[in-house]
């Protein structure tokens, strides 16, 4: 599948580690050996060999994504108190979309950042996932904060690299569709617990449009990522004892 942090495959002693463990999280010969946080562990660590600085280098593959995260929290406060038409026409619809997948195609090209390859479309596809959580332009559902939704938003996007840049072995090593999906969900699952955990370990989140666009935006979202990267790390040592 490649990898979705740069244009080569994988290589290097810690990226054929992570494939080793989605290989083992999967294979029957090896059932219940690896847990789905170590697969999770060995992809972070996989990230920062990249640029052979540890966790500075696994957040530096998604500095796109971070921005883009910064733009969805400066979105949503906007949507909370200014209303959807101005929240929309700050970002450049003159109209309101026709239907909720139009919207959330439109506004996830608007709200990502461009040039990105591979980390752009993962990006993509984890803003239309939140963006159609949102309530609908004229209901009186209140959505979810902003924070949250970018919380959520980081979880889908490291979730949906991981599959990329490990799917290839996860699939060869399952035994069908039905242990495929149940163990993707375990992965889904600990990376969700691993966001929410860090989310206390941050400064509280920007409360503006602005303060999401500025620096406090992207040190938040910087420090949750990073907590996320962590905790994921840390599980994995806990699980093995060390």
């Amino acid at each position: 599948m490649g990898t979705s942090s740069a244009r080569r495959g994988p290589t290097g002693r810690l990226w054929r580690l992570a494939k080793g463990a989605a290989t083992r999280y999967l294979s029957p010969a090896n059932a219940g050996a690896v847990a789905a946080q170590e697969v999770a562990a060995r992809y972070v660590a996989a990230l920062g060999a990249e640029a052979e600085s540890g966790l500075a280098g696994a957040l530096a593959a998604w500095r796109r994504t971070r921005k883009a995260a910064q733009n969805l929290g400066a979105f949503c406060c906007q949507v909370d108190s200014q209303g959807w038409p101005a929240a929309l026409s700050t970002w450049g619809f003159k109209d309101l979309p026709a239907a909720p997948e139009t919207m959330a195609q439109s506004l996830a090209a608007v709200l990502e950042t461009a040039g990105g390859g591979l980390e752009q479309a993962v990006a993509h596809t984890a803003l239309m996932g939140v963006l159609l959580k949102l309530p609908e332009p004229g209901s009186s559902a209140s959505g979810p904060e902003a924070a949250q939704l970018v919380q959520n938003f980081l979880a889908a996007a490291f979730y949906a690299r991981l599959t990329l840049d490990l799917g290839e072995s996860l699939e060869a090593a399952a035994s069908g569709f039905s242990p495929l999906r149940q163990g993707l969900g375990a992965i889904a699952t600990c990376i969700g617990l691993a966001v929410e955990t860090g989310r206390p370990q941050v400064v509280q989140a920007p409360l503006t449009p602005e303060e999401w666009l500025g620096l406090p935006g992207w040190t938040w979202v910087t420090k949750l990522t990073e907590a996320l990267m962590s905790n994921l790390s840390a599980s994995q040592k806990s699980a093995h004892g060390r």
